[in-house]
């Protein structure tokens, strides 16, 4: 079962955050400008959806303005109503009782962006209840959204092109081959201000995996290590030919969700795509369980690479005991 994104924890983490980041922002003066929150702020991701709420709020006073009198739609009145928004956004002025909303939002949604982009994402297309966004809302994502900005620029392709709703993030990330921007070192500014060490972001995946219960003899270890250098060897010759290993009829490859492999290339493979490709191929031309589990302990478990008691790889080895059973 895919590990979920604990909410409650995010939210608790996000409103203690934003407290403590308005103590030492407003510790010297009633009020913040634009400029104090786009260059004071540690996290700049949070300060840009602070930014960014704010210019949400004016487009929506502004719509609000209709009379049977004037035409606020006229081209020389919406030139003026964006000379007015770039002179308003240079004499921000808000005060703690304001802004500390608007900062704890801005650092939920940092916070989800950098640990679940895809259900951030997802989020983002169902605001637009089923619209595509217009050239200037694309200007606008792609000016407030900076983090993983390379999954922000293939869901706008995938959504000018696409206006389904349901299809617009398969479209978007299936093919993408560059993996998410690491989380710790994404999550590393908080901690300036609150650790993020040691909080629940995730739940789920609590059973431990009994990888270490299967017993590798010295040869089995030598074994492994010649398969583990030659799928990484980069030669053509399909790792189950050469070993005599049919592939089973559920594939790893098939039952990933994007979410997962994202995940996995991030984290259990450092970012490296390539490798992820080849050792998910290698294992879905393993015939048993068991030679899996002695592959991924010589290799990853044994050196150290992974450890047993983290979600990634307890969401990874779930998915081994699906294929399998």
């Amino acid at each position: 079962m895919e590990n979920k994104l604990n909410f409650s924890a995010l939210e608790q983490y996000a409103a203690e955050y934003s407290g403590l980041l308005a103590d030492r922002l407003f510790e010297q003066k009633p009020t913040l400008t634009g400029r104090d929150i786009l260059e004071k702020i540690p996290v700049k991701q949070i300060g840009l959806f602070t930014l960014f709420q704010l210019f949400e709020k004016w487009k929506s006073e502004t719509e609000q303005l209709k009379s049977p009198y004037f035409d606020y739609e006229s081209n020389e009145v919406q030139t003026k109503m964006k000379e007015l928004m770039n002179a308003l956004s240079k004499s921000i002025s808000i005060s703690r009782e304001h802004l500390l909303p608007l900062f704890t939002k801005a650092t939920e949604d940092t916070l989800l962006l950098i640990l679940s982009p895809l259900e951030y994402y997802e989020n983002l297309v169902e605001s637009f209840g089923g619209k595509a966004p217009t050239m200037d809302d694309v200007k606008d994502l792609q000016k407030f959204i900076k983090i993983n900005g390379h999954m922000r620029d293939a869901l706008l392709e995938a959504w000018a092109s696409n206006g389904n709703e349901g299809e617009v993030l398969d479209k978007a990330f299936e093919d993408l081959n560059e993996p998410p921007e690491d989380v710790n070192t994404l999550l590393e500014p908080f901690n300036q201000l609150l650790s993020t060490e040691g909080i629940p972001f995730w739940e789920g995946g609590d059973e431990p995996i009994s990888i270490a219960e299967t017993v590798i003899e010295e040869d089995e270890e030598a074994d492994f290590e010649t398969v583990h250098k030659q799928f990484t060897s980069g030669g053509t010759t399909m790792l189950g030919d050469t070993l005599g290993f049919e592939t089973t009829k559920t594939s790893l490859k098939s039952m990933l969700t994007i979410n997962q492999k994202f995940m996995f290339v991030n984290d259990l493979f450092k970012g490296n795509q390539e490798d992820f490709v080849k050792v998910i191929d290698f294992l879905d031309t393993c015939e048993t369980k068991d030679v899996v589990i002695k592959f991924l302990s010589s290799n990853y478990i044994k050196r150290g690479e992974w450890k047993l008691e983290s979600p990634q790889v307890k969401e990874f080895m779930s998915l081994i005991d699906k294929k399998f059973n």
